[in-house]
């Protein structure tokens, strides 16, 4: 899903080279679920039950503005 695509590339070209050891474990581990998951997070705006993901979810939308 392209939109998906341009939110998490947005996000690696903006954060990923400042964001700390914690935030790109969180990061790799978020893009290990499933796509629908992502889509639901990111693009529906659902918020993601654990904390480390919503924070995530989170920076992602904001790197998108």
């Amino acid at each position: 899903m392209k939109e998906l695509d341009f939110l998490l590339l947005r996000w690696l070209e903006r954060c990923y080279p400042m964001a700390g050891e914690q935030e790109r474990r969180d990061f790799d581990a978020f893009l290990d679920l499933p796509d629908p998951e992502l889509v639901g997070y990111l693009v529906r705006g659902e918020p993601p039950p654990q904390p480390a993901f919503a924070r995530i979810a989170r920076a992602i939308e904001d790197a998108s503005r």
